[in-house]
């Protein structure tokens, strides 16, 4: 079994990940939602909760402590048979009470250890609250002193909480979580967002998020308090949120309000029970509305529970097929300040460092939105620069002339290898070069009627002003620049130079490579150089694969670190076998490793042992101890 506290992705989407969280009392799977349990008053009971699709949850030791009769059997059988439930249970210190009553009557050290002996599986320390009308003054202190007060954690093994405080403040935001990441914590909560949560302040608590997650350690779980409204979920885990935890569903219920996926109703302007609530079949609305009061909150508890799990269960759905940034943009059109926070978070480029060149459904392009994804932005640049870089002739290929797939003997592949022009088409407003067409996103992608319209001419003539640009739609009507090259070729090249960022694709496919076509469809499969085979074309998105073979020519191209991870002695003659490599095992890494990405292998050395797939980027490979960091395709001491 693995150590309580290891955090192990199974599944991303950019920041948004599945993962599991091991614990004493058994793993949590990310993202999830922790129903807030008052162990005083439990409206659902926990196997109640459970059958809704609960797996783990949170109460307040405060509360427990500062009653007797709870706090003595919390003593004697524990935390777990006192709310009976036999999960992983979160607990809570009191902090907000310490906020709402200027103070409690125990310490910090007095919570951790209060938490600990009551078998608590993930202890919060006593931080200090922080709202976003604080000065910057007041929050600095919040953040200083709850990090003193990680110094009180003591060294047993136990996974503690450390929350990241810092009000409305990026820079007191950052600092907390770099703070909070060095320290002996081993689970990351932002705390001091509910008031924005309560006021719709929800571009403020983008900031706030992002803010704390680009400084992160990535190893350890990311937990927003109080954020588990199914309409700011979604958001919330494409920014890189993992766990929530929500005490809404009873709150809500209480006050005889209903949860929807998009918003909250009352249950008087409720014209239908939803089909999806477990209430449907259970009520009809006259006889929901006319339960004794208990009845009726636990009935309403029930649904909203039901409702914000769903939620979850869509989005781990969209994270495995790699379509949760689409689905963000249906959630935010429900309120326009969601839109206002979706917007705030299009402006954030430090966010394309952990995508990957492709996903694994089609790219949907359905206006100016979708030019600010990075996948989009990544191919933009490159083929901006791609072109900027020659001074041919720009050769604009009308839409006529495109068909679905390039065969290698179509008549525009025969006006390419005749000339030197550059042979480009417009894609969503992008002069994608012929050499691109067939990969991620440009052949991959459904677009709309919009961005077949983008004006990518105007786009050329602002950044090249003065080159000559000419619109074939007939191959014979139009004198091309002579030439004599190989389609085949080039493409490979210009797909390698976009994988790996290098001009040195001529070294990685010498002149003398063969390239094998598929019979039935005419695409490239694989690329040999000599009688070695060094690399495959992907069908999915037109992406290279390399060999062992290709491996040592990607090594002899690609100088110092880049592209690459180190790893230590104890670890090489195990990857030269073929082995992953685990995150332990790496002395360094290049900063900009694209996850899912081939990825060189190299010993302290720096020489070449294996090659293989990167499971995380490179901004995250040096957070992780436990795990697979890269998948190891080939290791080059491997026979045959």
């Amino acid at each position: 079994m693995a150590e309580n506290g290891t955090f192990e992705i199974v599944d991303r989407d950019g920041l948004a990940r599945i993962a599991r969280f091991q614990t004493p009392h058994g793993i949590i799977e990310t993202p999830g939602v922790m129903p807030v349990v008052n162990p005083n008053i439990i409206v659902l009971t926990p196997s109640e909760m459970r059958k809704l699709g609960m797996q783990s949850l949170i109460t307040n030791s405060y509360i427990i402590k500062r009653t007797p009769d709870l706090a003595e059997r919390a003593l004697r059988e524990g935390v777990h048979s006192l709310v009976g439930f036999d999960g992983p249970i979160m607990t809570d210190s009191g902090t907000f009470q310490s906020f709402v009553y200027g103070g409690i009557e125990y310490s910090n050290k007095d919570m951790l250890d209060f938490q600990k002996r009551i078998g608590s599986d993930i202890c919060t320390i006593l931080d200090i609250f922080s709202t976003p009308d604080d000065g910057f003054s007041k929050a600095q202190y919040a953040v200083e002193e709850t990090f003193r007060r990680t110094s009180e954690i003591p060294d047993d093994g136990t996974i503690y909480a450390g929350t990241i405080q810092g009000s409305i403040y990026p820079s007191l935001r950052r600092r907390s979580t770099r703070i909070m990441s060095g320290s002996a914590v081993k689970y990351l909560p932002i705390g001091g967002v509910v008031p924005m949560l309560e006021s719709y302040s929800y571009a403020d608590l983008v900031s706030a998020i992002h803010s704390a997650k680009m400084n992160a350690d990535f190893s350890k779980p990311f937990h927003l308090f109080g954020g588990g409204h199914p309409m700011f979920l979604a958001l919330s885990v494409l920014l890189g949120v993992d766990m929530f935890d929500s005490a809404s569903y009873i709150k809500y219920a209480r006050d005889d309000r209903v949860l929807l996926q998009d918003r909250t109703m009352d249950l008087s302007d409720l014209e239908r029970i939803p089909d999806w609530s477990p209430l449907a079949y259970m009520y009809t609305l006259k006889e929901l509305r006319d339960l004794q009061k208990n009845e009726k909150t636990k009935a309403l508890a029930t649904h909203n529970l039901f409702a914000i799990f769903s939620e979850i269960t869509e989005i781990k759905q969209r994270i495995a097929e790699q379509s949760l940034r689409r689905y963000v943009k249906e959630k935010v059109r429900s309120h326009p300040y969601l839109m206002d926070a979706y917007m705030k978070f299009l402006g954030y480029r430090d966010v394309r460092y952990f995508e990957q060149f492709s996903r694994k459904t089609p790219f949907y392009y359905a206006g100016l939105e979708d030019r600010k994804d990075p996948i989009y932005l990544r191919l933009r640049n490159f083929c901006l620069k791609e072109i900027a870089g020659r001074d041919d002739q720009i050769v604009v290929v009308d839409d006529s002339l495109v068909s679905p797939v390039i065969s290698l003997d179509s008549g525009i592949v025969h006006a390419y290898e005749n000339s030197s022009a550059i042979f480009v088409k417009n894609w969503n407003g992008i002069p994608v070069p012929i050499e691109m067409w067939d990969t991620y996103p440009v052949q991959q992608s459904i677009s709309s009627r919009s961005g077949k319209r983008s004006n990518m001419l105007a786009t050329l003539s602002r950044i090249l002003p003065g080159r000559q640009v000419t619109v074939l739609k007939d191959r014979h009507a139009y004198k091309m620049p002579e030439g004599n090259r190989r389609f085949d070729l080039e493409k490979i090249r210009m797909i390698a130079r976009y994988q790996f960022s290098t001009d040195n694709s001529s070294l990685i496919f010498p002149d003398s490579c063969a390239v094998r076509t598929s019979r039935r469809t005419d695409r490239i499969r694989t690329v040999s150089y000599g009688e070695d085979l060094i690399a495959t074309l992907r069908a999915s998105d037109g992406l290279l694969t390399f060999t062992s073979a290709g491996a040592k020519l990607l090594d002899a191209a690609i100088p110092g670190m880049k592209c690459r991870v180190m790893v230590s002695d104890e670890s090489r003659d195990f990857n030269l076998q073929g082995k992953n490599v685990f995150f332990k095992f790496i002395v360094k890494s290049d900063m900009d490793i694209v996850p899912g990405n081939d990825t060189l292998v190299v010993d302290e050395a720096g020489t070449l042992i294996a090659i293989g797939k990167a499971t995380v980027s490179g901004r995250e490979m040096g957070s992780f101890r436990r795990g697979v960091a890269i998948d190891v395709r080939s290791g080059l001491g491997q026979s045959g």
